[in-house]
């Protein structure tokens, strides 16, 4: 009898065959974008994540309102637990559909030293802290309640960065024939930041179950992100009195920390996020 090749197999009883198909069998096409996988290692558990496409809007610290459009593909964890990652030995980023060239990250639960139950893969983004560099998403995996995973909150509800137009008035004597009259003039500035922000979509809940780790794919597939910055209208500036938050926006201590360092964990933007 002829086998039909790898992942079936027939078997014979009593004069019947029957067409088995191997449980592990997967069916052709493009594996899906940000999906994330984990393996027992020998010492750890690997997290393993597909390389995936982001949509997303672009823009600056302090212009926020002046945006481009973009796509990137996620190509390296650029954040991780430090010394967790291993490189994978496919030649280029193109020889793999997983990021790390085919590589992983190393986690354990909390029965481990510097281990967690709680781990989440998130694609996350923030301008970094000057006038020049602009929003780029990257993908981090970090343990919850982590330095990582705090710094890396949403500074406010809903992730919107808010801007005004700004203007100013006073009051100018005009003499007319019929007499004198008093006008109000308004003065309109620029545009300015009301508040600084960051992005945090969670890709997979990677959780212990007290035997080993399940994934939880909260997204799949390509990413779009809406832009998170919102025209909020005409504000009222006194020079002699201006609001709390000009010239500068509130939640820069949380911007600065953003970009800073994280306690345990590395950030590496080298390659990490590429556009397209």
């Amino acid at each position: 009898m002829f086998q039909p090749g790898p992942g079936y197999n027939f078997t014979s009883a009593n004069g019947v065959s029957t067409l088995d198909l191997a449980q592990d069998w997967q069916l052709l096409g493009e594996p899906d974008q940000f999906q994330v996988s984990v393996f027992k290692g020998a010492s750890a558990w690997g997290v393993q994540c597909r390389k995936g496409f982001v949509r997303s809007a672009i823009y600056r610290k302090t212009a926020a309102w002046v945006i481009g459009l973009s796509q990137f593909e996620i190509q390296k964890f650029y954040g991780f637990p430090t010394g967790s990652k291993t490189t994978g030995d496919a030649l280029t980023a193109a020889d793999s559909s997983l990021v790390d060239l085919g590589g992983y990250i190393s986690i354990n639960p909390a029965s481990v030293e510097g281990g967690s139950d709680n781990w989440g893969v998130y694609v996350i983004g923030c301008p970094p802290d000057d006038d020049v560099g602009t929003f780029v998403p990257y993908l981090a995996i970090m343990a919850d309640g982590s330095d990582a995973d705090t710094k890396s909150e949403p500074f406010q509800a809903g992730q919107t960065i808010k801007y005004y137009q700004l203007y100013n008035s006073n009051l100018q004597d005009v003499d007319t024939p019929a007499g004198t009259v008093t006008l109000t003039l308004f003065n309109f500035g620029g545009q300015a930041i009301y508040n600084y922000n960051c992005q945090k979509w969670k890709v997979a809940d990677v959780i212990w179950d007290g035997s080993a780790f399940i994934v939880t794919q909260t997204h799949l597939g390509p990413m779009a992100l809406a832009s998170p910055v919102s025209f909020e209208g005409f504000q009222y500036v006194d020079p002699a009195s201006p609001p709390a938050w000009f010239p500068d926006p509130y939640y820069g201590a949380e911007l600065t920390a953003w970009n800073g360092s994280w306690s345990g964990y590395t950030k590496d933007p080298s390659g990490a996020t590429v556009e397209v």
